[in-house]
């Protein structure tokens, strides 16, 4: 089957540094919702604008719908209008002299690829695809950020295109709208079976709406797997911490069978992990683990420790605890309306699946 868009090598540089985005390989199936996740700076936006014809690529080669948009070596090079894409920004980019109906019709009056077809009929479906169907002749002027973010939606929905490029759509709207759209914008975007590079910094985003996220760091494409693997199962240790595993546990590798490794924690004991990196006996190592995974008052065949809890938290719907045990120190998020634990000895079970060992490449192990 054909990708509605593949990537492969994508290089652009900016300047004689190091270059934006770094040899970039990926493909998007049709009807796939693809999510670049990363911090500011990691190339993810970049690598969008590589795919809508903003940016020149300085390297590497870009196909939509199995048509090459972008090769320098070749001299191809496809301008944004005749990529067959849409695209929905941080800003709403709404026409304010018109109303809902017109910027929504505007693209099929002016694109040659439209489509035919009633363009009354076509904006009306599209129109209460995304919930505006009451909104139609009301002006742009007068809807809020969300209706506004919606209206943009619709003007690059309505003309079907091969790929959808969202680049972060929803940051300029307040924390509650954010979540209940982020929802919707799946439900559209499935509904309509369309195909979408997304860009984002939020974790919680990229969850909700990607089939598969793709991390990003220093132009690097880090992982690109479902949300639960990138979540379960990270391949480094950025991968972990930028998804959430904030705690790390500094040690030397006893040994390794499989993907399970036994690293010597020092006065905290010996800890077994998963890992997806070679390790043999005597590397340094550093094992990531979430907050939330951690079992206080439980032990468990493997994994048990006793620890002390030196401080909590009470948040209402969760706790969150410190508690040190041989030198090290880890936070743990109980969930619940009621803290379950006090101050001092406390056991501890820290699931083996739920450790993640990788090669401590700055940070001194424990002796």
């Amino acid at each position: 089957m054909t990708s509605a868009l593949l990537i492969q090598d994508l290089v652009k540089r900016f300047s004689t540094g190091k270059p934006a985005v770094d040899g970039v390989s990926f493909d998007v199936p049709a009807g796939e919702i693809v999510v670049l996740l990363g911090p500011s700076g990691c190339g993810k936006t970049t690598t969008l604008r590589c795919v809508a014809g903003l940016e020149h690529p300085t390297g590497g080669r870009i196909s939509i719908g199995g048509r090459t948009v972008s090769e320098l070596q070749r001299g191809v090079l496809v301008s944004p209008r005749e990529r067959d894409i849409g695209m929905v920004f941080q800003s709403y980019a709404v026409w304010p002299h018109m109303t809902v109906r017109q910027n929504v019709a505007y693209p099929l009056k002016h694109r040659r690829n439209g489509g035919g077809g009633d363009i009354d009929t076509k904006v009306k479906e599209t129109l209460e695809l995304v919930g505006l169907g009451e909104y139609a002749d009301r002006s742009a002027t007068l809807l809020s950020g969300g209706q506004m973010q919606r209206v943009a939606l619709a003007r690059s929905l309505v003309y079907r295109p091969q790929l959808l490029l969202l680049d972060e759509p929803l940051s300029n709207l307040d924390a509650k709208l954010r979540i209940r759209l982020r929802d919707e914008l799946r439900r559209i975007l499935k509904a309509t079976g369309m195909t979408g590079l997304y860009v984002t910094h939020d974790q919680a985003e990229a969850v909700v709406l990607g089939d598969r996220i793709g991390v990003m760091r220093e132009g690097k494409l880090l992982q690109m797997a479902p949300p639960g693997e990138i979540y379960n199962r990270p391949a480094d240790s950025f991968v972990a911490n930028f998804t959430g595993a904030s705690n790390v546990l500094l040690g030397k590798v006893l040994e390794r069978k499989g993907e399970r490794a036994t690293i010597d924690l020092g006065q905290a004991g010996r800890i077994e992990a998963w890992t997806p990196q070679p390790l043999s006996a005597g590397d340094r190592a550093r094992v990531a683990l979430r907050a939330e995974n951690i079992r206080l008052g439980e032990r468990g065949p493997a994994n048990s420790f006793t620890g002390r809890v030196v401080e909590r938290r009470y948040q209402g719907m969760q706790t969150v605890y410190d508690v040190e045990f041989g030198g090290q120190k880890l936070e743990v998020l109980e969930l619940g309306t009621a803290a379950r634990h006090s101050d001092g000895e406390v056991a501890m079970h820290l699931p083996p699946d739920t450790c993640w060992a990788y090669r401590d490449e700055g940070q001194a192990a424990v002796d």
